[in-house]
């Protein structure tokens, strides 16, 4: 539309010059016309010469970060035109030469899949346009954001430091000073230190209920306040979980069984039968009158959700899937 309106831009100059006559204005339409050849040249040869790659820079990021894409692109430098991306239904953004990193808003937790980009070639008068799709489909992890404060309900269980002592053994540098038995320096046989033994009563159960919830906004505040409760005890001994639909607990005790607990909350779903969880078990449900969270944004063009997959086979074991370079997913 745009080449059509300089077109009868130009015929109408051609008119007005032999109207009147005017070399001038005859010389102005002519110039119009071979601007649009050049510039629809321009943008053609670009199509041609464009080469251009997409990269997903993290598979895995929490709520409160972008979508992050970065684009390689090579085009003749004497060429003028200039290379957008689409990041909303109606904005683009110019990429620089050579490419550049966009970052796309994604506020929801889940699993999505990245779509190819749409990248537009355009002449700098933005007369002729053309687009093209970069990069292959990929799959991406949204993880909720772990949330603590007064929404956590209190950890049940002992710490580490407030176990019985269970004999000495030989003191080992940066043992905390409360260890230290010194009485055992004083008698002459060496610094030693308390030795502690298991907490009594195990891992602290923690269930995690979605019974009842039909908002979205619902089970994603569920999901950030399970995701900050047990990353708090994994960090003070660990847990065990039980998700909705889980047969037994599985065991969170260390950074990695954490990595695949987070990943699962992250595709956690409303509804199924509340856990079967005992008295001594914390249960992670929304309060009566718990307002939702406010709607999130629309997600950004080319990025679909995608259904939950199976619960990752190394949540017991502590394994789980490379963050950064997307060669393995368990999700």
């Amino acid at each position: 539309m745009r080449a059509l309106a300089w077109l009868l831009c130009a015929a109408a100059l051609v008119f007005a010059a032999g109207a009147l006559p005017s070399l001038a204005l005859f010389a102005l339409a002519v110039g119009m016309v071979l601007l649009l050849v050049g510039a629809a040249a321009a943008v053609l040869t670009a199509r041609v010469r464009l080469s251009a790659d997409r990269m997903v820079l993290e598979r895995e990021f929490a709520e409160d970060r972008p979508l992050r894409l970065r684009f390689d692109v090579t085009l003749p430098a004497w060429l003028p035109v200039r290379v957008h991306v689409r990041v909303a239904r109606r904005l683009w953004v110019e990429l620089e030469e050579g490419g550049g990193v966009v970052e796309l808003p994604v506020e929801r937790r889940g699993a999505y899949r990245v779509e190819p980009s749409a990248v537009r070639i355009g002449d700098a008068l933005g007369v002729f346009r053309r687009t093209v799709r970069v990069g292959s489909p990929e799959e991406v992890l949204v993880l909720p954001l772990p949330e603590g404060g007064a929404h956590a309900p209190p950890a049940r269980g002992r710490a580490a430091e407030e176990t019985e002592p269970d004999g000495l053994r030989p003191y080992v540098p940066g043992t905390p000073v409360s260890r230290i038995h010194w009485l055992s320096l004083a008698r002459g046989r060496g610094l030693h230190e308390r030795r502690l033994g298991p907490p009594p009563t195990g891992l602290p159960l923690v269930a995690v209920d979605t019974s009842g919830l039909t908002d979205p906004r619902e089970v994603d505040w569920v999901a950030r306040v399970a995701a900050g409760h047990v990353q708090r005890l994994s960090r003070d001994g660990g847990c065990a979980v039980l998700l909705p639909g889980d047969a037994a607990p599985a065991a969170v005790v260390d950074e990695g069984s954490w990595r695949a607990l987070h990943r699962r909350l992250a595709t956690l779903q409303a509804g199924g039968p509340a856990p079967a969880a005992g008295p001594d078990a914390t249960v992670i449900r929304l309060p009566a009158g718990q307002p939702p969270g406010p709607e999130p944004l629309p997600l950004p063009p080319g990025v679909v959700p995608v259904p939950a997959g199976p619960p990752a086979a190394g949540l017991q074991g502590g394994a789980g899937g490379s963050s950064h370079d997307g060669r393995e997913r368990r999700w």
